[in-house]
């Protein structure tokens, strides 16, 4: 398949993105939407927790099992079949909703249904990018992927999910419904067979995601490095929430607290759009080291104490950090075949989403004996030390090349 590289990254790539972008979008709302209707119908807390943990454990199950469904079939139509059943979802939500009629249980089954598509989704359209553009142009299309996620998902999303709720408690999921349904007319600009999946049926083997990974040292490392990473940053999330809200802490008020998590969002938009500058200028390496040092400045900044010095620091430092999912996307892209490529980011999101827990639950075991700002040392500790696993120059290229010629 001919890729030109060079202008801008091509019809079909825009295609991809902005189907991406609406149903991150969708999603968003969606999710934001049915936690309000948790917390404002039901009165329930609990149940607005359950919903969000219920939008994660889809990773942790079904994130392999998806990544073997992609690798088999064209990815674009997969891409176009699970939006299809997220807008049906999303659509049956705000119906029954509208009619007064929805339980909880309906909507927890909503969540985790549209959770479970969202791993078919983000596995299919990670597959394609290497297929629409040229290789020197995976950073810039991965972090344009990146900021789709970063600012639809977790900016515009729950804004428009809280206005959408406040006119009418259905209209957040009939909204969701309607944008992921436009996504699939996006995703066909993307319509181009793949010869790899031509009769690709054979045994299904669950364990060859894990395989691929086991065999390519670079995969390895940086599987390492994303899951390390993850605790380090369950603990941050919990030690920060804590510190920031208790009267011995910073002490802030909800609305700062509010603004400062944003920030974070909005640093790693920026970072994953400078990716590529960043890795011109420094190196591949060196930028990978710098994500290193990024992640443990946000989670040293903090202990600044006034936020008018917290903010910039986390924006400088999530900036940074957040170069590292563009790399990895890049680092999966290169090391491995295309009928390979969605299993292996079934792996990596599995035991990357299976280890935020554990540093959320070592910082709440912990959080009675030890202090808020020692959690976050130790979390800054834990990420800075992960620069020793960066793979060398010389072993990405020989990966690489391995690849290449298989």
């Amino acid at each position: 398949m001919a890729i030109s590289n060079r202008g801008g990254l091509g019809p079909r790539f825009r295609g991809l993105w902005c189907s991406t972008a609406l149903s991150d979008t969708g999603n968003g709302i969606f999710l934001v939407g049915a936690t309000l209707f948790a917390i404002r119908t039901w009165e329930s807390p609990a149940l607005a927790g359950l919903l969000f943990t219920l939008a994660t454990i889809p990773w942790l199950v079904a994130a392999i099992p998806a990544g073997i469904v992609v690798d088999r079939m064209e990815a674009h139509r997969v891409i176009q079949v699970a939006n299809l059943a997220r807008a049906a979802t999303m659509l049956a939500v705000g119906v029954v909703s509208a009619t007064g009629h929805i339980s909880a249980v309906v909507l927890a089954v909503a969540v985790f249904a549209s959770g479970v598509l969202q791993t078919f989704v983000d596995g299919a359209a990670e597959a394609l990018v290497p297929e629409l553009v040229a290789r020197e142009r995976l950073s810039d299309a991965n972090g344009a992927l990146s900021v789709s996620t970063r600012v639809f998902y977790q900016f515009l999303g729950p804004p428009i999910a809280g206005l959408a709720y406040a006119l009418w408690p259905s209209a957040a999921a009939l909204l969701s419904s309607t944008l992921c349904g436009l996504s699939t007319l996006c995703i066909a600009a993307v319509r181009q067979p793949w010869p790899h999946r031509r009769g690709a049926r054979g045994k299904i083997d669950i364990r060859s995601g894990l395989r691929v990974v086991g065999r390519n040292r670079t995969l390895k490392a940086a599987i390492a490095i994303s899951g390390l990473t993850s605790i380090a940053n369950g603990s941050y999330l919990t030690a920060f929430a804590v510190y920031a809200n208790s009267g011995t802490g910073l002490g802030l008020t909800p609305a700062a607290y509010g603004v400062l998590t944003g920030l974070v969002g909005a640093g790693a938009g920026v970072g994953a759009c400078l990716t590529s500058r960043a890795e011109r200028l420094f190196g591949e390496v060196a930028t990978m080291r710098l994500t290193r040092l990024g992640w443990a400045l946000l989670f040293l900044s903090p202990l600044l104490r006034s936020p008018w010095l917290i903010a910039p620091v986390m924006v400088v430092g999530s900036a940074f950090g957040a170069m590292w999912a563009v790399q990895a996307m890049n680092l999966r892209q290169r090391a491995t075949s295309p009928g390979q490529r969605a299993q292996v980011l079934g792996v990596f999101r599995a035991l990357a989403y299976g280890a935020t827990p554990l540093g959320s639950l070592t910082a709440t075991t912990f959080q009675n004996t030890v202090s808020s700002q020692l959690l976050l040392c130790a979390a800054a500790a834990l990420t800075a030390a992960t620069v020793a696993l960066v793979p060398s120059s010389e072993s990405l290229r020989s990966e690489t090349h391995r690849t290449d010629l298989t």
